[in-house]
């Protein structure tokens, strides 16, 4: 998902260099100090010319992390913090579980409590990196439930976060960087502002919990507002208008635009579209070998197909060609 990240005031972060260093153990020992116990290996023999920016709020914190030459790096070790990490500059590819993601600019990929990771980077790559307490996510987790549990929060791979979600967590750690730098005695505020900037993860990055915290929202949301998102879900196979949604749910345009823009923090017309694509997406997962990507867009009632393919890509990272060659059943038939 190469999505389009305003960076106003992460420029702050300039204002806090933590180290800056070409010693490969030099490296090793003060990111291990700062985000986790890692191994740390380098791909080639350049000089790394890496650099630390960020500062600590109450037991989080936020960090810019810069290489300059590719490096692997294992975690392995036992830690009680989530890295939420988002690529400025470059790319990695995050290995966990059997899973691999491309992270280029704009993805989100997070590292667990306790779990292995395996993170390569090229020698371009620049993440800024959210250090968030476990203890403090879960209790926030729970007050929003209203109910404790046993089961640890786990978060989706970036690449399902969508693209109004990672923009809002940055404009938050943009106003984070602001406030830090600008506001005096701000540790006064930082325990009520991390609560806020949790709150805002746990329900804009899809994990375990999402379906409970959706269902209590749900209970808040009118009634024109649902019955408009089971509109949309029914007919996404063809072109929706504002004025037949409005009048279908018996509210005018306005009203509308308003409800989306307070209930579901974006505007009809973009939640339409997050929609299509993540059931085109779907779609090309799931296709038969005899399926070509033509047929799927048509199937889904769009004619624009370089337009699409253009939102596609920002939205996942790649093109819906490439989407239908990693599925599966594509790939058996073409190995066979």
């Amino acid at each position: 998902m190469q999505a389009s990240l305003k960076l106003d005031h992460l420029h702050y972060l300039d204002e806090f260099l933590l180290f800056k260093s070409n010693d490969y153990q030099t490296i090793k020992e003060r990111i291990s100090h700062y985000l986790c116990p890692h191994r740390f290996e380098v791909e080639v023999q350049e000089p790394l010319n890496t650099r630390l920016n960020g500062f600590s709020f109450g037991n989080g914190a936020l960090y810019d992390l810069k290489y300059s030459a590719p490096v692997v790096i294992d975690i392995q070790e036992t830690f009680s913090f989530y890295l939420f990490r988002i690529t400025l500059e470059g790319e990695c590819k995050v290995g966990f579980e059997h899973q691999h993601v491309l992270q280029s600019v704009g993805i989100m990929s997070v590292t667990h409590p306790n779990t292995r990771q395996q993170i390569v980077t090229n020698q371009d790559c620049r993440n800024i990196i959210l250090k968030l307490s476990k203890q403090e996510v879960e209790t926030q987790l729970f007050k929003m439930l209203g109910h404790t549990s046993r089961v640890p929060v786990w978060f989706d791979s970036g690449l399902s976060c969508t693209a109004e979600g990672i923009s809002s967590i940055v404009e938050t750690l943009n106003y984070l960087c602001h406030a830090y730098y600008n506001i005096r005695n701000w540790n006064f505020i930082s325990a009520s502002f991390t609560q806020y900037l949790i709150e805002l993860i746990l329900l804009k990055i899809p994990n375990n919990y999402s379906e409970q915290l959706n269902a209590q929202r749900q209970q808040l949301v009118p009634g024109y507002i649902k019955k408009a998102q089971q509109y949309i879900q029914d007919n996404l196979h063809q072109a929706i208008s504002l004025a037949t949604l409005g009048q279908y749910c018996e509210v005018s345009i306005r009203s509308l635009q308003k409800g989306f823009s307070q209930y579901l923090q974006q505007t009809p017309v973009k939640y339409i579209r997050e929609q299509r694509l993540e059931r085109v997406h779907s779609a090309l997962q799931q296709a038969a070998d005899h399926h070509t990507v033509t047929d799927i867009l048509l199937d889904h009632g769009i004619q624009s197909f370089g337009h699409f393919s253009t939102l596609y890509k920002k939205r996942f990272g790649y093109l819906p060609s490439q989407t239908l060659k990693m599925n599966p059943v594509q790939l058996g038939e073409t190995q066979s």
